[in-house]
């Protein structure tokens, strides 16, 4: 198997190879390594592999799982591997070695998955976009000069590329589906609850904002890494129960009558005219097959997203802050943070607990209010983020000095997606369209909590009828090896 091959797979499909001794396991991560090293360079998506994955498989993961052999990619921060380092994208975590697996790690292993290395970010997750003063900013792989989106830019980056099929991903504001958005892959942000964050965390980590999952290059692929990882773990304090039917097969079967809802316009900000048009455009074909939809939005305040958003944010960092400085000896200063994590430390100072059950208060309103919107509406569509992803630089990105600043200009890029995890409700991004200029359009959809089954449906069924895997970005595995070994000779 060469590179283009391998990139033409997703990871149901090289996993099948693997179980039909058509390609070893082996081979596969020497396949990936490869292609990280190719394409690396430009993209700067990875920020660490391990050597000794990468012609051995990992004695860990099961062969007999539906992933068997499949190279995996985690963010750098979130679910940790035992014995492996997790900067957070900070110059602080430099010399952490995890003491232990994450539940999310060991579901990854038993699915199958070789875990080879580690992706970029920005510190601490905090922006849309990956850029750090630690690893360097991370390339968008349709246009070297734009972000790659963020926080899980590196993941997104890499799956768009063809260097991985599937890599893990982090969720607080919408870090998974932003980068999906901006790269033209496939991101699902589940529901809280859904995917243990234990046993060093829980799901309260960020005030209960956070999840976790991974970006993938196909619907499938996403439902039956759901299947591998979703389910009550060892001392979880809530979880989702784990479904009779598997999400694999509720995303294969046909689509009821849906009562859809079509929000366009926000409050923070305008939104590009062509990203409107990929959404709305989306939505007249969904009501051509007879669903009905209608222009509507739930009613929030706009206060009270924006103060509980501020208030967790600020104290969360600062604990991850403090957390990961006693871990490594490392002290708390401007040589070891960027000026947007150093303020949310100093800022965490005198933030009160009345503050932190205030912001929760709000979070509670905000949740009954769409919660009952919900009630009349199955499913809600909106664009993913406001334009097509922006020149590297031109975001809020952790380098920035100011809070409000942050809040407000990351709010104008992606004012769709954070509200979900406010709510903790399911929410994907799937790359319906292009833009003239030839940068991908992720368009989002919305359930109530708990119906992953429901949007993987639609989702599917749109990948049917608007078929993405075709579009390769520029830089890709399958079609810039010879281009990128020329040009560096």
């Amino acid at each position: 198997m060469n590179l283009s091959e391998y990139s033409s797979f997703d990871g149901l499909g090289l996993a099948r190879l693997v179980r039909d001794n058509e390609v070893s396991p082996d081979e596969l991560t020497i396949l990936a390594a490869s292609a990280v090293e190719l394409l690396n360079p430009e993209l700067n998506a990875i920020v660490d592999v391990y050597s000794d994955r990468v012609s051995v498989i990992d004695p860990e993961a099961g062969l007999d799982g539906e992933f068997a052999g499949v190279p995996l990619l985690l963010k750098d921060i979130g679910a940790v591997e035992k014995g492996r380092p997790q900067c957070s994208g900070s110059c602080l975590g430099e010399g952490y070695i995890a003491d232990r697996d994450s539940y999310l790690t060991r579901s990854f292993k038993r699915a199958g998955f070789n875990i080879f290395g580690r992706t970029n970010l920005p510190e601490f997750a905090q922006a849309a976009t990956t850029e750090n003063k630690h690893f360097g900013d991370t390339h968008n792989p349709w246009d070297l000069r734009c972000t790659a989106g963020g926080s899980s830019g590196g993941a997104a980056a890499a799956v768009a590329a063809g260097i991985v099929p599937i890599a893990h991903g982090t969720d607080t504001g919408g870090s998974i589906r932003i980068p999906a958005a901006c790269c033209g892959v496939v991101g699902l942000k589940p529901s809280r609850g859904r995917v243990s964050k234990g046993p060093q965390l829980d799901e309260t980590l960020y005030g209960g904002l956070n999840t976790e999952f991974v970006l993938t290059r196909s619907v499938r692929d996403a439902a039956a890494v759901l299947d591998s990882v979703c389910g009550h773990a060892t001392g979880d304090p809530f979880s989702l129960p784990k479904p009779e039917n598997s999400f694999a097969t509720a995303s294969g079967k046909s689509l009821q009558p849906l009562r859809i809802a079509l929000q366009t316009d926000t409050p923070f900000g305008g939104v590009a005219p062509d990203v409107v048009e990929a959404t709305e455009r989306v939505a007249r074909a969904l009501e051509a097959e007879g669903h009905i939809v209608e222009r509507a939005a739930p009613t929030v305040s706009e206060d009270d997203w924006t103060v509980a958003e501020r208030t967790i944010w600020i104290q969360s960092t600062a604990w991850e802050i403090k957390r990961l400085s006693a871990a490594t000896g490392n002290p708390i200063n401007d040589r070891t943070l960027e000026p947007l994590s150093l303020v949310a430390y100093e800022l965490s100072k005198s933030l009160t607990a009345d503050e932190w059950f205030d912001a929760k208060s709000r979070c509670n309103s905000i949740s009954r209010s769409v919660g009952g919107f919900f009630e009349d509406v199955d499913v809600l569509i909106t664009p993913t983020v406001a334009s097509t992803a922006p020149r590297l630089g031109e975001i809020a990105g952790s380098g920035i000095a100011d809070y409000d600043t942050f809040i407000k200009r990351t709010g104008e890029f992606s004012p769709f997606t954070s509200l979900f995890n406010i709510t903790g409700q399911p929410a994907i991004s799937i790359p319906l369209a292009m833009s003239e200029s030839g940068m991908p359009i992720g368009v989002q959809f919305i359930a109530r909590l708990g119906n992953e089954k429901l949007l993987l449906r639609l989702a599917a069924h749109l990948e049917q009828a608007m078929p993405w895997q075709d579009r390769r970005p520029t830089v890709h595995v399958g079609q810039m090896t010879e281009t990128l070994k020329e040009a560096r000779k």
